[in-house]
């Protein structure tokens, strides 16, 4: 796998457990990067809306980039 410059930011759900019985959830944002399988290409035909063929995307999955907090 590959890493690109691909980055997202998302809001994830997290549950917060205050005592035992009773936790609150909140949204923490996480960043991600899009890592790809060079060697793994889609068998599928895209075209542009002027009839061009594009090539075919790389499969790959997003990744967690760790945070340093301070």
């Amino acid at each position: 796998m590959t890493p690109t410059n691909k980055l997202r930011f998302l809001k994830r759900p997290m549950t917060i457990y205050v005592s035992n019985n009773y936790g609150t959830t909140e949204f923490v944002k996480v960043l991600q990067q899009w890592w790809e399988d060079k060697n793994i290409t889609l068998a599928i035909h895209i075209e542009d809306k002027d009839g061009n063929s594009l090539p075919s995307p790389n499969r790959g999955e997003w990744r967690d980039v760790p945070m340093e907090e301070e």
